[in-house]
């Protein structure tokens, strides 16, 4: 056969599997069904013809045509791809009556000031003054762990400015048309700049919503300006100063430090006679090369050195200590020394009388999923948390009704937690604070003054 004039059939398709009776012989290209159009061998060749003639742009006639199929005989499969769980970026505040997420550890300045209270005592802490009580700890979670320093600092920032009742109305201001959160502050930002804020910083970082760009306490001032909340950048460039990082050291002091009065109330006197003492004023967000921390108050040690006190967002506390710090100071207890052990025994014996000994637990495992069970209002009272996964009856729980397990916290440990000695901070030369004065909002006129991010140079 002359393949220049005839085509070969080699093969028919049926719709139908081999093992079933015979079915209708279509074209392998078009699908035609030949035996419902009665065509001829002749006809089935001319049929191929039409398809394979590239030199000819004629196409089947109507007569061959491939018969319509009903487009619901070939839905596509859908598959459910499981979704991808976005970020909660959940903003929390002490007020609010919902418990705190995880990432947030409120009550800390609390345990921190009982804590420094209980290292004064043993002589090695002289004097330590704090920021506003309900500040609370916020740190990073896992979709910003590596660039969310900045964000989290301001969210710390914001939940202390919108709990304190100096100025009520930047609550309002910070609240409205969106809260706080992580990626709310990137869209404040950018509305400022839309505005004309920081147009420097607009310029630098460009798009940054839903990014994971770094951002600083420049930013945080741009964002808070935008608001009406007053704060101010404080500038210190310790390369240019013979104190070196005491230059910065002396201003935080100064600016924790409670007044000097010579007139004032019994309180004002016992407060200042305290040598720990919390006070009014909100934390400070530190900037240096690389990272960012909010300063929470200083520590005088024995030796006389001033250790800054900081919340890290980075560096979450340890599960004890959050648990303490949520269950509050009153119903928490400090591990103590063997002669106060001897002496707490004699005072308050168990109720079982068998043991007076203070029993810590033997591993991580044996503080989890632990409930308040008692609580009592002196600095000195043990913290006895009772595991509530441990049966109430004797049978397997080695505990006899009555006797509870203890948790403990070594005073030291949770300052040293929080502290932020002068040697590091002497590893960088340039910083940059963020403080809010706490005067009365900005009116529209006093934002549009401030569009420019300017800074007060120190040292």
């Amino acid at each position: 056969m002359d393949s220049d004039d005839e085509i070969e059939i080699i093969g028919e398709r049926s719709s139908r599997p081999s093992c079933a009776q015979a079915g209708p012989t279509l074209c392998q290209l078009c699908d035609l069904n030949f035996d419902s159009e009665n065509l001829s061998e002749l006809q089935r060749q001319q049929h191929y013809e039409t398809h394979f003639n590239s030199s000819s742009s004629k196409q089947p006639s109507n007569k061959f045509k491939k018969p319509a199929i009903p487009k619901d005989l070939f839905k596509p499969c859908s598959f459910q791809l499981p979704l991808r769980k976005k970020p909660a970026d959940e903003f929390w505040y002490p007020t609010l009556s919902r418990p705190p997420p995880d990432n947030c550890c409120p009550g800390l300045i609390p345990l921190l000031k009982h804590a420094l209270k209980k290292c004064h005592t043993k002589g090695n802490t002289r004097r330590a003054v704090l920021c506003y009580e309900s500040a609370t700890h916020i740190c990073v979670e896992a979709f910003d762990r590596r660039w969310g320093c900045g964000y989290r600092n301001f969210l710390m920032a914001c939940a202390a400015l919108m709990d304190q009742q100096i100025q009520t109305i930047y609550f309002a201001l910070l609240d409205d048309p969106f809260p706080p959160g992580v990626r709310n502050l990137q869209r404040w930002i950018e509305a400022a700049w839309k505005e004309g804020y920081d147009r420097e910083g607009a310029k630098d970082l460009r798009n940054l919503v839903d990014t994971n760009k770094w951002i600083g306490t420049a930013e945080l001032y741009t964002a808070f300006t935008f608001r009406g909340v007053p704060s101010q950048l404080v500038d210190f460039d310790l390369s240019k100063s013979e104190k070196g990082i005491q230059v910065m050291i002396d201003w935080i002091v100064q600016y924790f430090s409670p007044p000097n009065s010579k007139q004032g109330t019994v309180t004002d006197v016992l407060r200042g006679a305290s040598p720990v003492i919390a006070t009014d004023k909100m934390p400070l967000v530190l900037q240096f090369n690389g990272h960012s921390q909010t300063i929470i108050g200083y520590e005088i040690s024995k030796n006389g050195d001033t250790n800054l006190l900081v919340f890290d967002p980075s560096r979450p506390p340890r599960l004890s200590m959050r648990r303490a710090a949520i269950a509050g100071p009153s119903s928490v207890v400090w591990e103590q020394s063997r002669t106060n052990q001897v002496l707490q025994s004699v005072v308050h014996p168990t109720s079982n009388r068998r043991s007076s000994k203070l029993k810590r637990p033997s591993s991580s495992s044996d503080i989890q999923q632990h409930k308040r069970s008692k609580s009592s209002g002196s600095d000195n009272d043990i913290i006895i948390v009772e595991d509530s996964d441990t049966p109430r009856n004797d049978q397997g729980s080695g505990i006899s009704p009555g006797q509870t397990q203890l948790l403990t916290l070594d005073p030291s440990n949770v300052v040293n937690h929080f502290r932020l000695g002068t040697r590091k901070l002497q590893r960088k030369q340039n910083y940059q604070i963020l403080y809010f004065p706490m005067t009365d909002s900005w009116s529209i006129e006093e934002r549009n003054k401030r569009k420019v991010v300017t800074s007060i140079s120190c040292g």
